[in-house]
């Protein structure tokens, strides 16, 4: 049976546009290892594309050692094609909560000499907000699946954050044309 010489070929040009996106996303590229047993920073979203932009809403995890933000997000791209290339510089808007562990509480010893610390972590969560800006590169693969790969700088509110406004995140990813 031969298979259509179309299903065969790389997405085309143009089969990402006009189109509604399903995309899933590994954020912990680049805050390697994750030194505590959680799961690891990921996002998923659904974008509608009319034309030249990009409107997305998701969910998005970013956890680091002593911390996670999760919850929703919106965001605003515009699309530059280059050949099959997309390029989506994009901003975004973020709502959920945040956890967050401090040693606030742990002491430090000497014994025979030896100096060491034993850590107390006191753990608070609460409401968080915040935006970001980033720049993701899609390609597309087959007809309906692309992979695409990120970076982005997230900025967050809310009192469980006050040491740590900023986060820092680099994906990969894959994304599916549903319509």
């Amino acid at each position: 049976m031969a298979i259509p010489l179309a299903a065969q070929s790389p997405g085309s040009a143009r089969s990402f546009d006009h189109v509604i996106i399903l995309g899933g996303d590994w954020l912990q590229a680049n805050a390697m290892p994750l030194n505590r047993s959680a799961a690891q920073s990921v996002g998923g979203d659904i974008s509608w594309r009319p034309g030249a932009w990009s409107v997305s809403g998701g969910f998005m995890r970013i956890a680091r050692d002593l911390s996670t933000v999760q919850g929703g997000t919106l965001s605003l791209g515009r699309v530059l094609r280059v050949g099959p290339l997309r390029f989506i510089p994009a901003v975004s808007l973020f709502g959920g909560e945040a956890y967050v562990s401090q040693d606030t509480t742990g002491y430090n010893y000497v014994d025979g000499g030896v100096q060491g610390h034993v850590p107390r972590y006191d753990y608070s969560s609460g409401f968080a907000f915040g935006g970001g800006g980033g720049l993701t590169l899609e390609v597309p693969v087959v007809s309906v699946l692309g992979i695409r790969a990120g970076a982005s700088e997230w900025f967050f509110g809310g009192t469980p954050l006050d040491g740590e406004r900023t986060r820092t995140v680099v994906s990969v990813g894959a994304t599916l044309r549903v319509r």
